[in-house]
């Protein structure tokens, strides 16, 4: 996500597919947000300036692994709620099991617990050294089952169009998918998801 590109801010526009009453936008596929994907590399951001600029949501990442807490999400939740921006949350996977899948699925729960989310819970998982399609599929299904089990929340997979393609199995298409579609302003539908999530970078 943002950690690959050396822009101050990434700016999207994306669909949210709610199906749960926890969130705060109703089910449509039409109505389109303008939101920002921060972590620690934007370091301190003024949410104020954020949301004069016409900014509606923020994804934050909130973890990585199974120990590892973004050391801004707790201040980019409080400050981004402050300014009445919608949120959503994001865990870098790093699991090369089923077992380190549940684990790290656990950990995020524990990380967003008491925090009120307005967008599905995102699941990240796009270094996949070298996993077989079978491995990353049953880990994403581990990790995605038990992060609903646990929030009682729904979730989606962030993924490049490639991986989104090729690696994640029609399986999980139950899941709706967040398109990282670098420099260009509307990715394509690839066919396999219904919902998906449009992330156009300029």
């Amino acid at each position: 996500m943002c950690k690959k590109l050396l822009c101050h801010f990434i700016i999207f526009f994306i669909l949210i597919f709610a199906s749960t009453p926890c969130l705060a936008f109703n089910p449509s596929s039409s109505i389109i947000y303008e939101g920002i994907d921060v972590s620690r590399w934007q370091e301190q951001i003024d949410f104020s300036a954020v949301k004069k600029s016409g900014i509606s949501i923020v994804y934050m990442k909130t973890s990585e692994g199974k120990s590892y807490i973004d050391p801004y999400f707790e201040i980019n939740y409080a400050n981004a709620k402050q300014n009445n921006l919608k949120v959503g949350f994001y865990h870098y996977v790093t699991a090369r099991n089923t077992t380190q899948a549940r684990e790290q699925a656990l950990f995020f729960s524990k990380v967003i617990a008491g925090k009120i989310p307005d967008c599905m819970l995102a699941m990240d998982f796009e270094d996949f050294d070298n996993l077989s399609i079978y491995e990353i599929n049953e880990i994403s299904k581990v990790f995605l089952q038990t992060l609903e089990n646990e929030t009682t929340m729904p979730a989606l997979i962030y993924s490049n169009s490639y991986s989104a393609t090729n690696i994640f199995s029609k399986e999980l298409t139950k899941y709706p998918i967040w398109i990282a579609h670098y420099n260009t302003n509307a990715p394509s539908d690839n066919g396999k998801w219904k919902n998906w999530v449009r992330m156009a970078i300029y």
